[in-house]
């Protein structure tokens, strides 16, 4: 069996790390070889931009990509020269960047018809008779999330509809290079982040599939038939296969939320027999009961590591739980103003996306803010969103670590820290130096918030109420697990040392 030469860069944080696997081959029939080159930048990850233009100067008929943010232009100038050689080429994004320079620079194509958006594409094309222009017309798509159909009233979508939580480009179904997301968000260089390159016909084909909901409106259904996009919610599992072995190791690759990746998350952590590490963006809230009451609010997450972290207690185990903590800010705050039919005519309701504060212990909204709800006074119109005002969203579990941490007293046995800055990424350790640790690396916290929203899936629903909390996350989760007790190491120290170093640069929570 090949293997690629390795090299690390062992200095201080800012140092980067660079790994490959073993080297195999794919059931494809063509048997070309598999390779994966990672990389894991602390304070810079300057591989990172060279391999993505690499990834899509690489192809040759189709190119597929999500980014949650595309503010270097030399990414769309590397798009635009492979549209304008004739290739397939579908982005998707998130619209609270869409005005940043690189999706600008695609949206000005649309007069030469490129890049056009799903509804202007079909309407074109459905126009032209002209095969082979109309086949033009639908070969570039520029597509984001929450978009606003201004002839189709039942797709309109709210702005509330969804993030775009990583970075991933397909080249030809082979090639890929995929991002944390907002690692990457102004220069693809820059930052906290974790990019894995791929040569791989089975995982490249998995983000494929995935982009192709998002980027061509779902999968197979672009040509010349009106989509607008699939995000959150409305995306559906189009390929079982979540199980991929490259080499020695074997990745699992979920997609939130339509492949429900806590619970392969909850297991691994329910599975680990001696440690738990990580460094973490934020730990979702994913059982929201009572929007006021904190205590009723549950993570699944948090009730793993709890367990695991009192065996010593209650057992007399020995069981490690060490973890970092990002600071709970949102870089990219959403605040939209609402006006509504009949009532509410006359009124614009500024409603908070998400409002975060942080203190000595980092809570979500831990001042009062205004949350829409549904109306019960039925002499005003239902359709009508309105804003309660003084209510706690409280929803973060971070005063939950430090409450274990401080009950435990033992940081042997349970020390949680908080990093000065924000995290772009969820990275779980488990049982390492053990037979058979688990590495889980998630795009985001797959976070759940509360939002207004009179189209869950850009179609008609009812109307949302105070409690309700959705998925507003596009993101990724890999569990990466040896394929054997023989299995290289190599990954699995390369992630110990960077959460080991965030650990040492944290803070008291």
């Amino acid at each position: 069996m090949m293997r690629k030469i390795r090299y690390i860069i062992p200095l201080a944080l800012g140092a980067l790390f660079m790994r490959s696997a073993c080297v195999t081959t794919t059931n494809d029939p063509d048997q070309r070889t598999q390779n994966m080159t990672y990389y894991l930048g602390l304070g810079g990850n300057p591989k990172a931009k060279e391999q993505l233009l690499k990834v899509i100067n690489s192809a040759k008929t189709e190119i597929v990509g999500m980014f949650n943010d595309m503010s270097d232009t030399d990414i769309s100038s590397a798009l635009i020269e492979k549209a304008n050689a004739g290739l397939k080429i579908g982005i998707g994004g998130d619209r609270r960047n869409e005005n940043n320079a690189g999706f600008a620079a695609l949206k000005a194509m649309r007069s030469s018809n490129k890049f056009l958006d799903y509804f202007t594409a079909t309407s074109k094309a459905s126009a032209e008779s002209n095969q082979n222009l109309k086949n033009k017309i639908m070969a570039t798509r520029l597509n984001f999330n929450r978009l606003d159909h201004p002839t189709k009233a039942k797709y309109k979508a709210s702005p509330y509809d969804g993030r775009v939580e990583y970075n991933f480009v397909v080249a030809d179904k082979y090639n890929c290079w995929v991002s944390t997301g907002g690692a990457n968000d102004t220069t693809f260089s820059t930052g906290n982040s974790i990019v894995f390159v791929f040569q791989s016909f089975d995982i490249c084909n998995d983000f494929y599939n995935e982009a192709q909901q998002g980027a061509y409106g779902g999968l197979f259904g672009d040509e010349g038939v009106p989509s607008f996009g699939k995000f959150r919610n409305s995306k559906t599992v189009n390929d079982p296969n979540s199980r991929f072995r490259l080499g020695d190791l074997i990745f699992n690759i979920y997609f939130a939320p339509q492949e429900k990746p806590l619970v392969p998350v909850v297991t691994e952590l329910l599975r680990a027999e001696n440690s738990i590490k990580f460094a973490t963006r934020a730990i979702t809230q994913d059982i929201i009961v009572d929007v006021n009451a904190h205590g009723l609010n549950r993570s699944n997450i948090l009730n793993a590591m709890q367990y695991k972290a009192r065996i010593p207690q209650l057992y007399g185990q020995a069981f490690s739980l060490q973890g970092v903590v990002g600071l709970e800010a949102d870089p990219s705050p959403t605040s939209v103003s609402r006006t509504g039919p009949g009532a509410c005519a006359a009124s614009t309701a500024n409603i908070n996306y998400n409002a975060l504060v942080s203190s000595s212990c980092p809570t979500i909204n831990n001042t009062s803010l205004s949350l829409p709800y549904i109306a019960t006074d039925t002499s005003l119109n239902l359709d009508c969103p309105f804003l309660r005002s003084g209510i706690n969203n409280l929803t973060s579990i971070h005063c939950d670590l430090k409450n274990l941490r401080d009950s435990i007293n033992n940081t042997s046995t349970a020390n949680v820290v908080k990093y000065p800055t924000s995290l772009p990424f969820n990275v779980f350790l488990t049982d390492y130096g053990g037979r058979k640790p688990r590495l889980i690396i998630m795009s985001s916290d797959l976070r759940k918030r509360f939002y207004y929203d009179d189209g869950n899936i850009q179609d008609a629903e009812p109307l949302r109420t105070q409690n309700d909390f959705f998925h507003i996350t596009d993101a990724f989760v890999f569990v990466i697990e040896p394929a054997g007790s023989s299995a290289s190491s190599q990954i699995f120290d390369d992630f110990n040392d960077m959460i080991s170093r965030l650990i040492s640069s944290g803070g008291s929570l």
